[in-house]
């Protein structure tokens, strides 16, 4: 088993996570998508989109109105007259302007080759007749180019659409289907299994018997993990056995072959920490973060076999044969494993993964003195309260809610920020200045 007894810092523990995490994340196999099927945006890119095409394809008209030579318009007293050779729409195929001539053209509609500019249908007495009159033209009304949008002016041809690493959005992904791209290759959604483990852990809704308890981890732990993008299955493993522990995860993965696997208690030092025994043995190592709540912590990579059997193993000489997965086990409280989630886990994964946000970070102004132990980074549960200061743009301020305890996850759910207490803040006075973490599905504004 592999264990270290030193407390580390928070950030050195996020750059171990980020090791383990940029292990297994970045070898994700790609997929080939159609972009006009749903669920694309969002996804992330795995090869370089260069448009073949330019956007606009052609000359074409910004307004309804009249397309003409600049020069064939001689106004006399603010007014001009050209017969109408023709009229022209979206779709059409470009038309031949004859000289000394005006076409109709709608919005959309190819610019007849010879014209350079187009005049907005407010300038004349409307479409439909032989002629037309302008009336009321500037200068700027007559340039060439005007209400004219050029082919290539938005994209030109050969132009960078899209690389690997960035995560398409609803407008990128419409340039693509502009450039006329119907399918594009992308990277697999990250697959995690979420595990809660002990013998006392119950399902919600069926029958507890004494020392038992309703298992509240894998849903706060897999709506979080949802928000980041990721495909999300959550299970129970009800045993403080480590060999029974380990046959039930093995069977998981074969089913659902994850780059990611979040565990959810038993890694302390008592006689039935199930992970800990039973992953200490893969490789998995397990030590304490200088962090309150959320100190204990397990990383490490095991390897799934790609054939399909889904077995565990400690990293081999067998590398062609097996996909990596990251192994993140959490305490078991669930304020502990929540706070761990954002304070270690959501910044390790911001480091490799561009869908997932890193933690929102506020500015905020306490309202009581706070005390903290020394040598650990405390983070404190605060509700954001109303005030005339964070009304007017100013800095908000937080009230505790509740105490340090990892057991009191009702003050959670009323928390709307982490407040970080450093390793020297031992005693904060009212009115300090501290950053805070916004716990993810709570917003920034006041309740």
């Amino acid at each position: 088993m592999s264990e270290t007894t030193e407390r580390v810092p928070v950030e050195e523990h996020i750059s171990r996570l980020k090791d383990v995490l940029g292990a297994a994340l970045g070898a994700r196999a790609t997929e080939t998508v159609e972009i006009s099927a749903g669920g694309v945006a969002g996804r992330i890119v795995a090869e370089r989109l260069v448009s073949e095409v330019p956007l606009p394809g052609f000359d074409n008209s910004q307004m309804d109105g009249f397309a003409l030579r600049a020069a064939d318009l001689t106004m006399r007293e603010g007014e001009a007259t050209l017969p109408v050779a023709g009229t022209t729409a979206a779709g059409n195929e470009p038309a031949l302007l004859p000289l000394g001539a005006a076409f109709e053209v709608m919005t959309g509609a190819p610019i007849p080759a010879g014209a350079d500019v187009v005049i907005p249908v407010e300038f004349t007495e409307g479409f439909g007749a032989e002629e037309v009159r302008f009336t009321g033209l500037s200068e700027a009304d007559i340039t060439p180019g005007r209400y004219i949008r050029a082919i290539g002016s938005d994209i030109a041809a050969g132009e960078l659409l899209a690389e690997p690493g960035d995560v398409i959005s609803p407008a990128q992904l419409a340039v693509l289907a502009a450039c006329g791209y119907a399918e594009i290759e992308v990277l697999e959604p990250i697959r995690t299994l979420v595990l809660s483990t002990g013998d006392e852990i119950r399902r919600p809704g069926s029958e507890l018997r004494p020392g038992q308890l309703y298992d509240a981890d894998t849903p706060l732990l897999g709506a979080v993990l949802e928000t980041f993008g990721h495909q999300v299955v959550t299970s129970r493993i009800g045993t403080d056995d480590p060999a029974w522990f380990l046959d039930a995860l093995d069977a998981l993965v074969a089913v659902h072959h994850p780059h990611l696997i979040i565990t959810a208690g038993g890694i302390s030092q008592g006689a039935y920490e199930v992970v800990r025994q039973g992953l200490g043995g893969r490789g998995v190592q397990f030590g304490t973060v200088a962090q309150q709540p959320g100190g204990p912590q397990g990383w490490g990579l095991l390897e799934g076999d790609l054939e399909g059997r889904g077995l565990l193993h400690w990293r081999s000489q067998h590398e062609d044969a097996r996909a990596l997965i990251a192994v993140i086990s959490l305490p078991g409280n669930p304020v502990s494993s929540a706070v761990s989630m954002e304070t270690l886990v959501r910044p390790a994964l911001a480091a490799v993964d561009p869908n997932c946000a890193p933690p929102r970070r506020i500015m905020v102004r306490t309202v009581e003195d706070i005390s903290s132990p020394p040598g650990v980074r405390q983070f404190r549960r605060v509700r954001v309260l109303d005030d005339a200061a964070a009304e007017a743009g100013g800095m908000p301020t937080v009230a505790l809610e509740g105490g340090p305890g990892s057991h009191l996850l009702g003050h959670l759910a009323r928390a709307d920020a982490l407040l970080e207490l450093a390793e020297d803040d031992v005693e904060v006075p009212a009115g300090a200045q501290l950053q805070a973490v916004l716990i993810t599905g709570r917003g920034a504004g006041t309740r």
